[in-house]
């Protein structure tokens, strides 16, 4: 197992323990907090809020004092020392958390890391996430850990612009735990940005049917529509389709949708004429999911699996409006949201289902 030396990342002014910390897989049971611990973590937590940090502080040492093993005691006085700049205390609090089976693990990971990072040093902090993700793996019952754990690592990868990286321990995150909204969101993201136009639509896809009415879910909603924008027309009115031969295919070959995409929204004959621009975009949405779920030389690769069985059967169960029409109101289309008014009853419908994939 690797060592952090936290001393080497605290060598201005912040006296981290010169002893190496190891990071090892969690053995200690936590002890649930009584109601009235419960009650004094809660006053903790809003004395946390209201900026009053030491007396936060007394609120969550009296707990530890009674519960020493109150895992989530453990978890606030560590990121209220974190967010106080007590960093020597905050580090040693989260290092104690570490050593727990409990739900806050991830979180004291995250605190560790976010502390050398703040000094300078992202890389150590990188080293921090792939050592809990070694202690962790190969152990069910830390499934939804490490996801978080590649996540954080995933956004860590992203500060460092290693866009790569930060698609790799994404898509671990992905596969751990597809219900985690987060991964799905800087995903589409870091797609988008890298030029992965498909995949970006895909990841967004899945981000928006599980975090409703959102900054994040409107940013991901445009990063879907824009796949599907009609394309740009010459003087004369003729279509131009630009096709970027350099495009990558390590995650798929994706150029007969950048050939196709743009023209699923532009009306095909005289049925098309009385059809509102949400309805032609509801059936592109349509025609969209039944290309990718008829092209087999996806299903070897990342999207393939993960994504492509998902929209497949968003369609077969009959959600491509209200997913459409949601793309639509989050992307601040009138006709969204007056669909999604008149019917509620298929909106709450897919969500439930989303949710649940």
């Amino acid at each position: 197992m690797k060592k952090i030396l936290f001393l080497l990342v605290f060598s201005i002014s912040l006296s981290i323990p010169a002893s190496a910390q190891k990071i090892a897989k969690p053995t200690l049971i936590p002890k649930p907090p009584t109601d009235a611990q419960k009650q004094l973590i809660q006053e903790g937590v809003a004395l946390h809020d209201a900026k009053r940090y030491d007396e936060a502080i007394d609120k969550y040492q009296k707990v530890l004092d009674e519960n020493p093993d109150c895992s989530a005691a453990i978890y606030e006085l560590a990121n209220t020392l974190y967010t106080k700049r007590d960093t020597k205390k905050a580090m040693e609090m989260a290092y104690r958390g570490s050593k727990y089976k409990a739900e806050e693990l991830p979180l004291f990971y995250n605190i560790m890391a976010s502390i050398i990072d703040d000094v300078g040093k992202p890389e150590d902090a990188v080293k921090i996430y792939l050592d809990a993700i070694k202690a962790l793996g190969g152990d069910k019952e830390f499934v939804t850990y490490l996801s978080s754990l590649h996540y954080n690592l995933g956004v860590t990868y992203v500060r460092l612009k290693r866009y790569p990286d930060s698609r790799a321990s994404l898509k671990k995150a992905v596969e751990y735990d597809f219900r985690y909204p987060s991964p799905h969101y800087l995903l589409a993201a870091v797609y988008n940005g890298t030029k992965y136009r498909v995949p970006a639509m895909l990841a967004a896809a899945r981000f928006i049917s599980l975090e409703f009415n959102s900054d994040r879910t409107r940013s991901s909603a445009a990063i879907f529509r824009n796949g599907l924008r009609p394309p740009s027309k010459d003087e004369k009115g003729n279509i131009q389709i630009f096709v970027n031969p350099d495009s990558p295919t390590d995650e798929g070959e994706f150029m007969m949708y950048d050939l196709l995409l743009g023209t699923l929204t532009v009306g095909k004959d005289d049925k098309d004429k009385n059809k509102t621009e949400a309805e032609i975009f509801v059936d592109a949405v349509d025609t969209f999911i039944s290309l990718l779920a008829e092209d087999k030389k996806l299903a070897s690769t990342f999207v393939g699996k993960n994504y492509v069985p998902f929209l497949a059967e968003l369609k077969s169960k009959g959600f491509v409006k209200p997913f459409a029409y949601l793309v639509l109101y989050q992307t601040g289309d009138s006709a969204g949201m007056k669909w999604l008014t008149e019917n509620d009853a298929q909106l709450t419908s897919f969500i439930k289902w989303a949710k649940a994939y």
